[in-house]
């Protein structure tokens, strides 16, 4: 799939523009006119670089925050969707405003409203779009709106707690090495001359420092080059499914760091199931799109299990028992949720739950990360000193 910007006339005569998917122009084209609207112009994102400057890159989840948010508010108070869409496109700029526009030039001409969203599927998740499609089936958009209103501030904090705990000791890492990196190819150095003038065999230790320190002077080039080849390496492999998947599962089993991305990952599974479960979503169509929504690949693989499982005619309850990922307290809510037809509820308190230990979990990693960072700063800010002391002390005694 592509992305177009394009011009078209409607039935009246109006000219609009918007931002669309589709695989060809051509079927731009037939796409446009079943929705009402005779294509004009076209213009596409340039050849692979399309993706970088596509509406999903340039949108963000704050204004889909803010758009969802005023159409909750307008359709609660009876405005009209068409109506409130072209409210918000005023005061907004940018790639977003083009897809409302897209969206309400779709709606004015008799589209659905969910398939007018469904039109740009890299600005509006699967959920958001399996929500509004429920949400207009059942004639409660106002309501669908405001669950996602709550989804979407949710799932921002969570993902707020996720990115601080990675990020926080990789800056922390970051700052040890540039400080030894600084001891070794620059202070202690200066110092080899003045070794050398000494005389007295080095200790084994500051031939060691010099040695690493001379070997990184002279071939920095070649270590920065090995690194970001690994990087990018790194990079490209995480983009594959094997690579997801390992990435995923050496995670959940690094000590501590792994029961917090365990706990995120239930959460996400736990509050999307109750939410969607409650819409009225199908069961298997919930099964399968939240796979995407645990941000986990071992978990996604179980959940692709369970579905297939569920098909055969297998209960909730049988298949979730027999899976590594989730934990009992989750197997037991969803056995009572089965057996009392009150899933979503059920979900819903384990969700509550796991969003409460998820900041202890937090707090626990940050407590962890920082004892081991003061501990490998001690270990290499002793060894740099070290290196310079123990000569200069040789000094000492020899004159003594």
């Amino acid at each position: 799939m592509r992305e177009f910007r394009y011009s078209a006339l409607t039935a009246s005569g109006t000219m609009v523009t918007g931002i669309r998917q589709s695989a060809t122009e051509d079927s731009l084209a037939h796409e446009l006119l079943e929705s009402g609207l005779v294509l004009l112009k076209t213009r596409a994102s340039i050849g692979s670089l399309g993706q970088l400057f596509s509406s999903s890159s340039r949108t963000n989840g704050k204004e889909l925050r803010d758009f969802t948010q005023h159409m909750a508010t307008c359709l609660s108070a009876g405005i009209t969707a068409v109506s409130a869409m072209d409210d918000f496109q005023q005061q907004t700029k940018g790639a977003f405003a083009e897809v409302i526009a897209d969206i309400k030039g779709d709606v004015s001409s008799g589209t659905q409203l969910d398939e007018s969203f469904a039109h740009h599927p890299q600005v509006f998740p699967p959920v958001y779009l399996a929500l509004i499609q429920s949400g207009q089936s059942s004639g409660n958009l106002d309501t669908a709106f405001e669950e996602l209103v709550a989804y979407l501030e949710w799932n921002e904090n969570l993902r707020s707690q996720a990115t601080q705990a990675l990020i926080y000791p990789a800056m922390l890492m970051t700052a040890i090495i540039g400080l030894f990196l600084l001891m070794m190819m620059f202070v202690i150095p200066r110092f080899s001359g003045l070794f050398e003038e000494i005389g007295n065999e080095l200790p084994a230790l500051t031939l060691g420092v010099l040695a690493v320190g001379a070997f990184m002077g002279r071939w920095w080039w070649l270590i920065l080059g090995g690194l970001a080849g690994g990087f990018i390496g790194l990079k490209l492999f995480f983009q594959t499914e094997r690579g997801q998947y390992a990435r995923d599962r050496a995670l959940l089993k690094t000590p501590v760091m792994g029961t917090f991305v365990h706990k995120i990952a239930l959460s996400r599974f736990a509050r999307t199931f109750s939410l969607m479960f409650a819409s009225g979503t199908d069961l298997l169509q919930l099964l399968t799109l939240i796979q995407g929504v645990v941000n986990n690949k071992v978990m996604a693989r179980e959940l692709a299990e369970i579905r297939t499982r569920v098909v055969s005619g297998e209960t909730l309850t049988a298949c979730f028992n027999d899976s590594d990922s989730f934990p009992v307290l989750i197997r037991r809510l969803i056995a009572l949720g089965e057996k009392t037809g009150s899933l979503d509820t059920s979900l819903m308190k384990a969700s509550d739950y796991l969003d409460r230990e998820i900041p202890r979990d937090l707090k626990k990693v940050f407590t962890i990360f920082e004892a081991l960072i003061i501990a490998i700063l001690g270990a290499l800010v002793c060894i740099a000193a070290l290196a310079l002391l123990m000569p200069i002390m040789s000094i000492r005694v020899t004159g003594g």
